[in-house]
């Protein structure tokens, strides 16, 4: 055997060959016919208007719309196709009870050249449903976030709703239509139209060339307010229990807050300030501490920059015993006030201070002295102790007054505080002489 396969070897190669080259001219010549498969070729739906028409719509499910198509013709002609060349149609005019539709398939160039276009795809299964409408409402949002130091404060839309058509089965997991734009960076309002798409009621959108919308873009308005932190400040009211003073600490939490807005209401608004008659001290013989909301204080043209903030604000006012100490008030730091014409009020020297008994708790108590006191007299509230004329504004002769106080929070008077005063006509001689002379003791200052 080995002897007859390699005998005459090189002959035989040359035979071989020689054959190969032979079947290559004949099959040249010859031109046979083979065929050839074309994939991915697009189903064209014709005449969709019979649908339309019933007020019905079409979907193609899945990847049915593509099919396989065998081309059959000489190899010439197979060499010059191509898959742009087939084109594949269902005429919705033959739909049948099934829902299908015949495919048809021819070449759109060479067809007096090929044998046969087929495709093993004879029918296109179509699901059908009804076509229907409805209003949604339309809404607007927005990416992204302006310059540092700005917020979005609201933004708003031209159209409140529009009507949406399409399947049934898609309309009806439309919730509402929105449009977005790109705010990044704005520092001022803009306006800007934006196209409108579906969304369902988690917000995705709906992307589905069958929905038509009424309209299809909307024109949106832009808000934009700056920032800035203010703090939170708070008064308070009332008188804690006998013996009992306020520290003077009032302590809010949060103490700031940050707030957004334009125009002369935000650029003037410095602080937060809780009324006094908010948070009452009354009778507290220890700290006490409210709840307040501050979602009213705020003027027109300002928000709370997030709108999360919980608006209850916790203010705590100090409370502890009282101490107490004698300051010596200069003399001169009392003022009369309220003297009736062609009259004179003149306090009896006691001396260039008088003893005050005060109380009170805190950084403020301890810093008041007598030299720091604000003191006045109401000339219209002496009490005489003569007999008081008949219509006189105020008594002549010797009088007791209150003596009056501007103090700070936190202190107060031990005890009322009372001088002693001489009431005359202007211009009288015993003027003088009530001046020089001195009060006897606990007239200065009332027991």
């Amino acid at each position: 055997m080995r002897s007859l396969l390699t005998k005459n070897l090189g002959l035989k190669i040359v035979s071989i060959l020689g054959a190969f080259v032979l079947w290559l001219v004949v099959v040249n010549v010859d031109d046979p016919i083979i065929s050839k498969t074309y994939t991915g070729v697009s189903v064209e739906i014709l005449n969709d208007d019979v649908l339309t028409s019933q007020n019905k719509c079409y979907e193609i499910p899945g990847d049915s719309g593509t099919i396989n198509v065998v081309v059959t013709a000489h190899r010439s002609v197979i060499d010059l196709m191509s898959r742009d060349y087939i084109k594949a149609t269902a005429d919705l005019r033959s739909l049948t009870a099934a829902d299908t539709v015949p495919i048809e398939v021819k070449s759109t160039r060479y067809s007096d050249r090929i044998d046969s276009v087929t495709t093993r795809s004879a029918n296109l299964k179509l699901t059908i449903e009804n076509l229907v409408s409805k209003e949604v409402p339309v809404s607007v949002g927005a990416e992204g976030h302006p310059a540092e130091g700005y917020l979005l404060a609201r933004a708003e839309n031209a159209i409140s709703t529009v009507n949406v058509s399409g399947p049934e089965s898609v309309i009806s997991l439309i919730d509402k239509v929105m449009a977005v734009a790109d705010i990044s960076g704005i520092s001022r309002d803009f306006t800007i139209t934006e196209p409108l798409f579906a969304c369902d009621a988690e917000g995705d959108r709906i992307d589905d060339e069958r929905i038509v919308l009424s309209r299809t873009v909307t024109e949106i308005k832009y808000i934009i307010y700056s920032t800035k932190v203010i703090p939170i400040n708070s008064g308070f009211s009332g008188t804690p229990s006998a013996g009992f003073g306020t520290t003077g600490v009032v302590i809010t939490e949060p103490d700031s807050v940050l707030i957004a807005g334009k125009g002369e209401n935000f650029d003037d608004m410095e602080v937060i300030y809780i009324p006094a008659d908010e948070v009452s001290v009354d009778g507290a013989t220890s700290d006490v501490t409210v709840n307040v909301s501050i979602a009213d204080y705020l003027p027109t043209g300002v928000i709370f920059a997030d709108p999360e903030f919980d608006t209850n604000v916790r203010v705590k006012v100090g409370i502890d015993e009282n101490q107490h100490k004698t300051i010596d008030v200069p003399l001169s730091n009392v003022t009369i006030e309220n003297v009736p014409e062609g009259y004179s009020v003149s306090i009896v020297d006691i001396g260039s201070t008088f003893p005050v008994e005060i109380q009170g708790i805190g950084d403020a108590y301890e810093r008041y002295s007598g030299d720091l006191a604000i003191c006045r007299i109401d000339a219209t509230a002496l009490t005489p102790r003569n007999t008081a004329a008949a219509d006189a504004p105020v008594t002549v002769g010797e009088n007791d007054a209150n003596v009056l106080f501007d103090l700070p929070a936190g202190v107060s008077l031990s005890n009322p505080v009372t001088l002693l005063v001489v009431v005359n006509h202007v211009g009288d001689q015993s003027e003088t002489e009530s001046q020089a002379v001195m009060p006897t003791a606990g007239a200065a200052i009332g027991e």
